[in-house]
């Protein structure tokens, strides 16, 4: 069966405690984070933050109200990722569950898949040579509900069958007079795990328009694997030859 979360920034208060208990789960270190004019913190995704609350402030210049936004950022997990193909290893894996996951053991730190997704989530690090990202708690779905999910305290995120948070997804789109981003009206790659209803345009929250298929020139990344292997082999073998030679020359 496959499973999704209804994202409903309407409700979400800022609290962050999806982000700690995505900490606490992943036994993830904290950010050392800097002062900066915006509350949200830390300020982007990193190779250890899988999760994070990003806050919008708004000005309405016909009313002159101000008006904080709150939403939670992380991998959509899309039914047909734009990473998957693109990663020559294979290293990530879309399971029949929902979740998008990429693993660490096998990522060989191309960033071919940091290039491939149009929402920005794949985050490389320069110390381990990898990529990691969400994994929407695949080690504990669907038994448990991902951490994210089980700690908020406002039902900003809820899980479940991905048929009935579709169909709460379109009932509180029609209490709140608002859009559904991730299926029904916007479906990207084919829609996503993470389902968004929100009482404004998509563009408002940062949320890209983005095709329901994967683009042609990321899908012919995965045939780049077969090209992978002949150049780590031509390159062996001109090692081996230099080698060789500079014995050779010493000899002489």
């Amino acid at each position: 069966m496959e499973y999704a979360v209804l994202v409903d920034p309407a409700k979400c208060i800022g609290c962050r405690a999806c982000q700690v208990a995505c900490k606490r789960w992943n036994d993830l270190p904290g950010e050392v984070t800097t002062f900066s004019p915006e509350w949200t913190n830390p300020l982007k995704l990193s190779f250890n933050t899988f999760t994070h609350i990003k806050f919008k402030f708004e000005h309405n210049n016909e009313t002159d109200e101000m008006k904080w936004r709150f939403f939670n950022w992380r991998c959509m997990h899309c039914k047909d990722p734009a990473c998957a193909p693109a990663c020559p290893v294979n290293a990530i894996t879309k399971y029949e569950e929902g979740p998008v996951v990429v693993h660490t053991d096998r990522c060989i730190g191309c960033k071919f898949c940091v290039s491939a997704c149009p929402f920005g989530i794949p985050q490389f690090d320069a110390d381990t040579g990898k990529v990691s990202k969400c994994h929407m708690c695949y080690n504990r779905v669907p038994n448990k509900e991902p951490a994210c999910v089980q700690s908020c305290p406002t039902d900003a995120l809820i899980f479940g069958p991905r048929e009935d948070i579709i169909l709460k997804a379109k009932k509180r789109a029609q209490e709140l007079n608002g859009h559904i981003y991730g299926d029904v009206e916007v479906k990207p790659l084919g829609g996503t795990s993470f389902i968004y209803v929100l009482d404004s345009d998509p563009s408002v929250f940062g949320l890209p328009n983005v095709g329901e298929s994967v683009p042609a020139t990321v899908s012919a990344l995965k045939y780049s694997k077969f090209l992978l292997v002949p150049a780590a082999v031509g390159g062996l073998l001109y090692l081996v030859a230099w080698r060789k030679r500079r014995m050779e020359e010493k000899e002489e």
